[in-house]
């Protein structure tokens, strides 16, 4: 939550999900009033658009996430997902982060968000180059 308030702040939020509708949006329909909570205009729309499963192409074992899919300039779009393979079609926009279970001490949203909020500061061109050249400096 604390990770999405933040990033709303910056950024267009869509969340892209594997998940099926009905859950997805309980799930989402949760997420967004607890963000909401912590804006002071309450017309403010956090999450502005939901894609769901049958929005992704099923691929084996995994279900890839077009991200031409939302219309938005990819050079300023970027994916944040725990399973790499989501990102496939689009892998320069996309951000690999480790899987959430459950565990409180969990630090990997909060270690990504200056990176992420770093992008928006310097006011890159092309959010695939800074990706790039993130993932070559952790390399």
């Amino acid at each position: 939550q604390e990770f999405c308030v933040h990033m709303a702040e910056h950024f267009e939020l869509v969340i892209f999900t594997a998940g099926m509708e009905d859950y997805a949006n309980w799930a989402i329909d949760s997420l967004h009033e607890k963000i909401q909570e912590k804006f002071s205009d309450p017309s403010l729309k956090p999450i502005s658009h939901r894609l769901f499963r049958q929005h992704a192409l099923p691929c084996r074992d995994c279900y890839i996430k077009d991200l031409s899919a939302l219309g938005r300039d990819l050079s300023k779009t970027m994916i944040v997902d725990n399973i790499p393979q989501n990102f496939l079609l689009q892998p320069d926009n996309g951000v690999a982060i480790r899987t959430w279970t459950d565990d409180p001490s969990d630090t990997a949203l909060a270690e990504l968000a200056p990176l992420l909020i770093n992008i928006v500061i310097q006011r890159v061109p092309d959010v695939r180059e800074a990706l790039r050249e993130s993932k070559q400096h952790l390399i």
